[in-house]
């Protein structure tokens, strides 16, 4: 008999549920990772952008993946492989975020790229800055949701490292609306 949707899996009897464990490790991972790489985008935005408002605005698209569309993901990987192999969870996740971090890139950080070049003058992004674009958010979403698979054997039971994590992605994201709203009333 197949499982309920409701049903919640925790590392452990103490520990958190494993998809928030998930969903706030690879949120963590993401945002970490997008403060690394802003270069790159200030890069493809001409330089005219500053590094900080650009790096927190991208923690805010990728916290906002994760806790959107990648739970979804998570929980879909998660229901899939509810009778596989445990060794094959974190690849498989891996490549869920690979796909759908790619696709979010392509489709959701090229446009706001798009939306910040265009007003300063700038065409719209090529066929190589898009790729680059989404080589990148390919390459993060993969280590981000991989990292979201292995995280719970450890954090589950971290309860104030993991409420840590979670708030500091919500800070950072709101920082990063914050830093967007102002490039916007600049720009427009």
């Amino acid at each position: 008999m197949a499982s309920g949707w409701w049903n919640v899996t925790r590392e452990g009897d103490e520990g958190l549920p494993t998809m928030l464990v998930q969903a706030i490790s690879a949120a963590t991972a993401l945002c970490v990772g997008e403060l690394l790489c802003a270069p790159i985008y200030v890069a493809l935005v001409g330089g005219k952008v500053a590094l900080v408002p650009w790096a927190l605005t991208a923690c805010l698209l990728s916290v906002a993946f994760v806790y959107t569309v990648g739970f979804a993901l998570l929980w879909c990987v998660e229901g899939l492989m509810r009778n596989g192999t445990p060794r094959w969870r974190p690849l498989i996740g891996g490549v869920a975020g690979l796909i759908g971090f790619g696709f979010w890139g392509r489709f959701v950080i090229a446009a706001f790229l798009d939306s910040l070049r265009v007003p300063l003058g700038l065409s719209p992004l090529g066929l190589g800055p898009i790729v680059t674009v989404v080589i990148n958010s390919a390459v993060l979403g993969f280590a981000a949701f991989f990292l979201g698979y292995i995280a719970p054997k450890t954090l589950a039971k971290r309860r104030a490292t993991v409420i840590v994590m979670g708030v500091a992605t919500v800070v950072l994201a709101i920082a990063g609306g914050y830093y967007l709203s102002r490039m916007y009333a600049v720009l427009y």
